[in-house]
């Protein structure tokens, strides 16, 4: 028996049940990981892999409710999630990988030699100030690496980390990976489907299967020789042994289509290059001849309450357009869901499967539909050879019934099938720098605040022209001074808004007085205009520093809300691609006001949702780098101190000066 001082990791009969599930999705696993161990974990799709090393790392319910039954002890846990860009809550490289250590409490003045080390330990040679999106996706890989090892953590918790990767970029991650093993003497648990070049980094392998139960555990190359047969049965990617046939399917037989494949280094912009050529095809906008699509986030697709309606959605409304029968659609469906072995999923909730599962489902989605052209993004990524199989499989059928299929992949044995290849190459450009804002956040926020109080004076239609006429004035003199207006179409909804306000105003005053109206229009555009103005100035960061230190509000509630601003442009880029989606399945087809409404009503529910579990997500990346389980004696730290800029004085000046002008006004 191993002593307890020589364990990284002792876990006892651990089982989870997902919320409102009868079935268990990990089962009675019992194992131990002692210390400097080196292990592999792989598995079928869905079998949990995932959640086993959420539960390790202390976040499984951060982000998922459920039955958490047995005992898990271990060291302390550095975990890197599959997708970098799940673990951002930082604007630059610097604030990025420090996160960890603000959590720990470290001294401001160690902390940039400690990130500069983890970057060069990781091969990542970029500035520190360099932004933390404007990378490849090997760079921000590495970069989430950096921000895991920083803190030195006992036990490392790999999630796929070179799945989305080119060879180059996982060649470089697993190399870094090793550095730090060996400069450390970490504990490693590392999940890949395609694992054959970690078998020369680990020392011991763990097996999954379909059910969540630990079913093989032992050295790597004892487990492959002698269960190789038990592994393949499995689903499992054993090396040695030929990529599986594709799955022979038949979605009816017409013309010959094509399949045209987009390779290139990662960061190369295949995504972009893909999506391009979507919006370039006519026929991405008429639902009777269709587009299929399946993005890098399958779970984008998702309409309805289950599986089944979800897929089924476009196929009911092509069907209609092209006049073919209900019954044969339906059927259609169900064969196509059989096919890509989701039959089974049909009455469960879509945002409930595996992520491998949910991919199966879009790609299923994608080809009911009647589609003249799909457009698929590393649709094989995450699956196992059986799900594999099942996908190249759809893939071959959709060609042999017509349909022009364009493919983002990696994937060579995928490639290998293509009627054409086109490399992706990567630009020479350099990033555009981002400019430094010139309005501090506290600023930023004050200001709007003080016109909002000497709004509440405006009275008549004099005071408030005076008031926007002494606004105005004062945005001239802040653009001699630099300021710079970044986004004018930013103003087009308050723009919209205080409109809406002046007409419902006047419509509603005592004999519909157009002053009555003209005066609360003036009022509310008195704080909204510069507070649309001085928004984009607004770095989240930037502001969170000055909360904490200037104000010293609790550092907890100060960097949630941080993070939470810091998703704000992503939510932008989400709402353009949900609306993208929609538009392709056929949501927002719907005639007259009320299919409008409804359209928009579906727009804003898959924006809410995903809104929901990106902030599940980042609680997740955030917990795992020491947020939330800080000790209470540790004081959070700030890697920067906060800064006060040039026009900060002068903006709170003006502000004041014309919310005291309209009070003393007659």
């Amino acid at each position: 028996m191993t002593n307890i001082s020589q364990k990284a990791v002792e876990v006892t009969n651990l089982t989870w049940t997902p919320f409102a599930s009868s079935v268990p999705l990990l089962r009675d696993i019992s194992f131990t990981l002692n210390r400097g161990e080196r292990v592999l974990l792989v598995g079928p799709s869905g079998s949990g892999k995932s959640t086993l090393l959420r539960a390790l790392a202390g976040v499984l319910t951060d982000s998922e409710t459920g039955d958490l039954a047995g005992s898990i002890v271990s060291d302390s846990a550095g975990l890197l999630l599959q997708d970098p860009y799940d673990a951002l809550v930082s604007d630059t490289v610097f604030r990025e990988v420090a996160f960890g250590l603000e959590n720990a409490g470290e001294s401001r003045d160690t902390m940039p030699t400690a990130v500069r080390s983890a970057l060069d330990s990781v091969g990542l040679n970029q500035p520190l100030d360099h932004s933390s999106t404007d990378l490849s996706g090997g760079e921000m890989q590495r970069m989430a690496f950096a921000g895991v090892i920083v803190a030195n953590p006992s036990l490392l918790l790999l999630d796929e980390p070179t799945s989305m990767l080119d060879g180059d970029a996982a060649d470089s991650v697993r190399q870094a990976v090793a550095e730090h093993l060996e400069k450390t003497g970490a504990t490693l648990l590392v999940v890949e489907h395609r694992f054959e070049a970690w078998l020369g980094l680990v020392d011991r392998m763990l097996v999954l299967n379909d059910r969540g139960e630990l079913v093989l555990d032992g050295p790597p190359k004892q487990v492959l020789n002698e269960h190789s047969s038990q592994l393949v049965d499995l689903g499992i990617w054993v090396p040695g042994i030929d990529s599986p046939s594709p799955d022979r399917l038949d979605f009816g037989t017409r013309e010959r289509g094509k399949i045209t494949v987009l390779t290139g280094p990662s960061g190369a912009g295949k995504t972009t290059e893909l999506k391009h050529r979507m919006r370039e095809n006519p026929y991405s906008w008429s639902i009777q001849l269709g587009a299929g699509y399946v993005p890098q986030q399958p779970e984008l697709t998702i309409l309805g309450n289950t599986v089944f309606e979800s897929v089924h959605y476009t196929a009911e409304r092509s069907a209609i357009g092209l006049g073919i029968d209900k019954d044969v659609t339906l059927e259609r469906t169900r064969t196509i869901m059989k096919g890509l072995r989701v039959a089974d999923l049909s009455d469960k909730n879509p945002y409930e499967i595996s992520g491998g599962e949910q991919r199966r489902v879009a790609v299923a989605t994608a080809l009911t539909s009647y589609p003249h052209s799909a457009y698929l993004d590393e649709p094989t990524v995450g699956q196992d050879r059986d799900s594999w199989s099942a996908i190249v499989g759809a893939i071959l059928a959709a060609r042999a019934s017509g349909i022009k299929l364009t493919i983002a992949t990696h994937d060579a044995d995928l490639i290998a099938l293509a009627d054409e290849v086109v490399e992706i190459k990567p630009t020479a450009s350099t990033p555009a720098k981002t400019r430094k804002p010139l309005v501090s956040g506290l600023a930023i926020l004050l200001a709007p605040m003080l016109l909002l109080l000497g709004s509440m004076a405006v009275t008549n239609v004099l005071k408030g022209a005076l008031a926007l006429g002494a606004l105005a004035l004062s945005s001239a003199l802040l653009a001699l001074l630099g300021f710079r207006l970044e986004r004018p179409k930013a103003f087009i909804p308050g723009l919209i808004g205080i409109a809406s306000i002046g007409l419902s105003n006047w419509y509603l005053s005592p004999a519909m007085n157009p002053q009555t109206g003209l005066t609360a229009a003036l009022r509310v555009a008195l704080f909204v205009l510069p507070g649309i103005a001085l928004a984009v100035e607004l770095r989240p960061i930037a502001l969170g520093d000055q909360l904490g230190q200037i104000l010293r509000l609790p550092a907890r509630p100060v960097v949630a809300a941080v993070a939470a601003m810091q998703r704000m442009r992503a939510q932008l880029d989400l709402w353009d691609e949900l609306r993208f989606i929609h538009r392709i399945r056929g949501v927002d087809l719907g005639r007259g006001p009320i299919g409008r409404v409804k359209a928009f009503g579906r727009l804003v529910f898959a924006q809410l949702v995903q809104a929901i579990r990106s902030a599940g997500t980042t609680a997740v990346a955030m917990d795992a780098r020491g947020f939330s389980r800080r000790s209470a004696a540790t004081k959070r730290t700030w890697a920067l101190a906060p800064a006060a800029l040039k026009l900060d004085f002068l903006v709170l000046a003006l502000a004041v000066a014309i919310a005291g002008m309209i009070w003393f006004l007659p």
